[in-house]
């Protein structure tokens, strides 16, 4: 049987940092990898501006836990393990992501963990440097035929080494950017799509 792997933020669920952004009025904290590609310097980015405006950890949480996946996302997943195992490959973390999966009806979910310190957030440990394609290689070594869904640049990684690739919600600059990857605006397309390779 194949796996799906899709990315959560952007994907399937708001991206928590953006709603944290619209709580605080701290409008950098609206950045996603869509605009720093690289995950551990715009994490970094975060920290630092919790920092500043002395946001904690449970403001963070409470913020998190309130989060609606996108409109359509639950029942599509439910279709698709119709024909598909699902797995959930994400820069979030357990910490804040795990209501959500209760919320989609509870994916696997590989991402990362965060430090936290007198409640705040004092770091993070990165699951591998390039956590997404790892896990799809280390399928594929399994014997496993794996299909990689996403919206951003740090998705990238797992289109390169997935049968197939589809980004569904992405900007139009990264689909310009990848014209060679079919893109979806709606979970009812992609799912006609994914039928076809079951």
């Amino acid at each position: 049987m194949k796996i799906v792997c899709f990315d959560m933020e952007g994907t399937l669920t708001p991206e928590i940092w953006q709603e944290v952004a619209k709580e605080t009025n701290v409008e950098e904290l609206l950045k996603t990898t869509r605009d720093i590609p690289s995950f551990s310097e715009l994490m970094d980015y975060r920290i630092k501006l919790m920092k500043d405006h002395n946001i904690s950890f449970s403001f963070l949480k409470e913020v998190a836990n309130k989060i609606e996946p996108l409109a359509g996302a639950r029942d599509f997943l439910a279709k698709i393990r119709d024909n598909f195992q699902v797995v959930i490959l994400s820069d979030t973390f357990y910490e804040l992501a795990l209501p959500l999966m209760e919320k989609l009806g509870n994916p696997l979910l590989l991402c990362h963990r965060l430090e936290i310190e007198k409640d705040m957030i004092t770091g993070y440990k990165l699951r591998a440097t390039k956590a997404k394609r790892q896990a799809i290689e280390a399928f594929n070594k399994m014997g496993y035929s794996c299909i990689a869904v996403g919206d951003s640049y740090n998705d990238l990684q797992m289109f390169e080494v997935a049968e197939h690739s589809y980004f569904i919600n992405a900007p139009k600059v990264i689909t310009e950017e990848h014209s060679s990857i079919p893109f979806f605006n709606a979970y009812t397309d992609l799912l006609r799509e994914l039928e076809t390779l079951k």
